[in-house]
């Protein structure tokens, strides 16, 4: 049965989605909806579709919130730049 990769994405969610709430803890915009959205689709693409086991699975969320920080930063200078 599937029980272990629908806990994991399940899990996934929810860190992220705790993640965004904190990151959004002093002003800024709260897109924590995004960013478990954003997990299901990784968990989903890793887990069901390719068929990878947990640690591909951990491998991909470490990734995603990498990248998700690099956009941030991102945002945040080319905002900081602009004014």
């Amino acid at each position: 049965m599937y029980y272990v990769p629908i806990a994991l994405t399940i899990a996934g969610m929810v860190l992220f989605f705790n993640a965004a709430e904190w990151d959004a803890r002093e002003g800024a915009p709260n897109h924590r909806v995004l960013w478990g959205t954003v997990s299901l689709l990784v968990s989903v693409l890793v887990l069901f579709v390719a068929g990878l086991g947990w640690l591909s699975w951990l491998i991909a969320q470490a990734l995603l919130f990498v990248g998700i920080a690099a956009v941030r930063v991102w945002l945040e200078e080319r905002e900081r730049d602009d004014s």
